[in-house]
Protein backbone atom coordinates (compact mmCIF):
# COMPACT_ATOMS: atom_id res chain seq x y z
CA UNK A 1 0.00 0.00 0.00
CA UNK A 2 1.13 3.50 -0.68
CA UNK A 3 -0.01 7.05 0.09
CA UNK A 4 -0.06 9.81 -2.49
CA UNK A 5 -1.66 13.19 -3.07
CA UNK A 6 -4.91 13.13 -5.00
CA UNK A 7 -5.10 14.37 -8.58
CA UNK A 8 -8.09 15.45 -10.64
CA UNK A 9 -8.38 12.00 -12.24
CA UNK A 10 -9.15 10.58 -8.76
CA UNK A 11 -12.33 12.57 -8.14
CA UNK A 12 -14.76 9.84 -9.24
CA UNK A 13 -13.33 7.04 -7.11
CA UNK A 14 -13.06 9.39 -4.11
CA UNK A 15 -16.69 10.43 -4.59
CA UNK A 16 -17.80 6.79 -4.88
CA UNK A 17 -16.06 5.78 -1.64
CA UNK A 18 -17.32 8.90 0.14
CA UNK A 19 -20.89 8.16 -1.01
CA UNK A 20 -20.81 4.47 -0.11
CA UNK A 21 -19.48 5.19 3.38
CA UNK A 22 -22.10 7.86 4.05
CA UNK A 23 -24.86 5.53 2.84
CA UNK A 24 -23.65 2.88 5.29
CA UNK A 25 -22.78 5.03 8.30
CA UNK A 26 -25.52 7.65 8.10
CA UNK A 27 -28.63 5.49 7.49
CA UNK A 28 -31.23 6.72 9.94
CA UNK A 29 -29.14 9.80 10.74
CA UNK A 30 -29.48 11.71 7.46
CA UNK A 31 -32.54 11.73 5.21
CA UNK A 32 -32.67 8.31 3.52
CA UNK A 33 -34.08 9.71 0.27
CA UNK A 34 -31.14 12.11 0.07
CA UNK A 35 -28.66 9.29 0.74
CA UNK A 36 -30.14 7.12 -2.01
CA UNK A 37 -31.10 9.65 -4.67
CA UNK A 38 -28.94 12.78 -4.49
CA UNK A 39 -25.82 12.01 -2.49
CA UNK A 40 -23.82 10.46 -5.32
CA UNK A 41 -24.36 13.43 -7.64
CA UNK A 42 -23.52 15.87 -4.82
CA UNK A 43 -20.29 14.06 -3.96
CA UNK A 44 -19.22 13.87 -7.62
CA UNK A 45 -19.64 17.66 -7.87
CA UNK A 46 -17.86 18.29 -4.55
CA UNK A 47 -14.81 16.23 -5.51
CA UNK A 48 -14.63 17.61 -9.05
CA UNK A 49 -14.55 21.09 -7.55
CA UNK A 50 -12.11 20.24 -4.78
CA UNK A 51 -9.65 18.70 -7.21
CA UNK A 52 -9.96 21.24 -10.04
CA UNK A 53 -10.04 24.36 -7.87
CA UNK A 54 -8.35 23.36 -4.61
CA UNK A 55 -8.09 25.83 -1.78
CA UNK A 56 -4.52 26.85 -1.05
CA UNK A 57 -4.81 25.18 2.37
CA UNK A 58 -6.32 21.90 1.09
CA UNK A 59 -4.65 18.51 1.17
CA UNK A 60 -6.19 15.25 -0.09
CA UNK A 61 -4.22 12.07 0.52
CA UNK A 62 -5.09 8.67 -0.92
CA UNK A 63 -4.16 5.26 0.40
CA UNK A 64 -4.03 2.76 -2.45
CA UNK A 65 -3.20 -0.86 -3.09
CA UNK A 66 -2.57 -1.26 -6.80
CA UNK A 67 -5.51 0.45 -8.50
CA UNK A 68 -7.78 0.07 -5.45
CA UNK A 69 -8.62 3.09 -3.33
CA UNK A 70 -8.37 1.79 0.23
CA UNK A 71 -9.08 5.13 1.88
CA UNK A 72 -8.57 8.86 1.80
CA UNK A 73 -8.29 11.88 4.05
CA UNK A 74 -9.02 15.52 3.19
CA UNK A 75 -7.63 18.39 5.28
CA UNK A 76 -7.87 22.16 5.38
CA UNK A 77 -4.86 23.73 7.05
CA UNK A 78 -5.43 26.40 9.67
CA UNK A 79 -9.16 26.31 8.92
CA UNK A 80 -10.30 27.42 12.38
CA UNK A 81 -8.81 30.12 14.57
CA UNK A 82 -9.81 28.11 17.65
CA UNK A 83 -8.89 24.55 16.60
CA UNK A 84 -6.48 24.83 13.64
CA UNK A 85 -6.32 22.35 10.76
CA UNK A 86 -9.58 20.58 9.98
CA UNK A 87 -9.71 16.94 8.99
CA UNK A 88 -12.78 17.21 6.78
CA UNK A 89 -13.02 13.61 5.63
CA UNK A 90 -11.51 10.30 6.64
CA UNK A 91 -12.87 7.24 4.86
CA UNK A 92 -11.75 3.63 4.61
CA UNK A 93 -13.20 1.24 2.01
CA UNK A 94 -15.27 -1.72 3.20
CA UNK A 95 -12.82 -4.54 2.61
CA UNK A 96 -9.98 -2.64 4.29
CA UNK A 97 -11.51 -1.71 7.65
CA UNK A 98 -10.05 -3.13 10.83
CA UNK A 99 -6.50 -3.21 9.44
CA UNK A 100 -5.19 0.00 10.99
CA UNK A 101 -5.63 2.06 7.83
CA UNK A 102 -7.62 4.80 9.55
CA UNK A 103 -4.74 5.23 11.95
CA UNK A 104 -2.29 5.23 9.05
CA UNK A 105 -4.23 7.97 7.26
CA UNK A 106 -4.47 10.04 10.46
CA UNK A 107 -0.68 9.68 10.75
CA UNK A 108 -0.27 10.89 7.15
CA UNK A 109 -2.69 13.76 7.82
CA UNK A 110 -0.64 14.80 10.85
CA UNK A 111 2.58 14.65 8.78
CA UNK A 112 0.96 16.86 6.13
CA UNK A 113 -0.26 19.32 8.77
CA UNK A 114 3.12 19.40 10.52
CA UNK A 115 4.82 20.20 7.21
CA UNK A 116 2.40 22.98 6.21
CA UNK A 117 0.69 24.25 9.41
CA UNK A 118 2.81 23.09 12.34
CA UNK A 119 1.94 25.94 14.69
CA UNK A 120 -1.79 25.13 15.07
CA UNK A 121 -3.85 22.25 16.40
CA UNK A 122 -5.94 19.73 14.49
CA UNK A 123 -9.60 18.85 14.72
CA UNK A 124 -12.54 17.13 13.11
CA UNK A 125 -16.26 16.86 13.66
CA UNK A 126 -17.84 13.43 14.12
CA UNK A 127 -21.56 12.72 14.18
CA UNK A 128 -22.73 11.97 17.69
CA UNK A 129 -24.54 8.83 16.50
CA UNK A 130 -21.49 7.54 14.60
CA UNK A 131 -20.29 5.41 17.50
CA UNK A 132 -17.56 3.45 15.65
CA UNK A 133 -15.93 6.67 14.45
CA UNK A 134 -16.17 8.27 17.89
CA UNK A 135 -14.54 5.19 19.44
CA UNK A 136 -11.72 5.37 16.87
CA UNK A 137 -10.98 9.04 17.62
CA UNK A 138 -11.09 8.30 21.35
CA UNK A 139 -8.53 5.51 20.79
CA UNK A 140 -6.05 8.03 19.36
CA UNK A 141 -6.67 10.45 22.24
CA UNK A 142 -8.90 12.97 20.51
CA UNK A 143 -10.17 15.47 23.08
CA UNK A 144 -13.92 16.15 22.91
CA UNK A 145 -14.20 19.95 22.69
CA UNK A 146 -17.99 19.90 22.75
CA UNK A 147 -21.07 19.48 20.66
CA UNK A 148 -21.93 21.47 17.55
CA UNK A 149 -24.82 21.22 15.10
CA UNK A 150 -24.00 20.34 11.51
CA UNK A 151 -26.34 21.63 8.84
CA UNK A 152 -26.23 18.59 6.55
CA UNK A 153 -26.68 18.98 2.78
CA UNK A 154 -30.07 17.24 3.00
CA UNK A 155 -31.35 19.98 5.31
CA UNK A 156 -31.06 17.97 8.54
CA UNK A 157 -29.48 19.47 11.61
CA UNK A 158 -27.26 16.80 13.10
CA UNK A 159 -25.43 16.84 16.47
CA UNK A 160 -21.67 16.36 16.17
CA UNK A 161 -18.71 16.40 18.51
CA UNK A 162 -15.55 18.36 17.82
CA UNK A 163 -12.52 16.17 18.48
CA UNK A 164 -9.19 17.99 18.84
CA UNK A 165 -5.46 17.40 19.08
CA UNK A 166 -3.23 20.20 20.35
CA UNK A 167 -0.75 19.91 17.46
CA UNK A 168 0.15 17.77 14.46
CA UNK A 169 3.03 16.38 16.52
CA UNK A 170 0.60 15.24 19.22
CA UNK A 171 -1.49 13.38 16.63
CA UNK A 172 1.66 11.88 15.10
CA UNK A 173 2.63 10.57 18.52
CA UNK A 174 -0.80 8.97 19.01
CA UNK A 175 -0.85 7.28 15.59
CA UNK A 176 2.64 5.70 15.48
Amino acid sequence: MFVREAEFKDYSKIAQLHTKNWQQAYQGILDNQYLEERLSVDHQAVWQTRLTQPSLNQGVLLLEEGDNLCGFVCLYGNHSFEHGTMIDNLHIADGYRGQGLGKKLMFEAAKWARKHFDDVGMYLEVLTKNEPAKAFYDSIDGIDAGEVIWKAPCGSQVPCHTMTWSSPSMLLEKTT
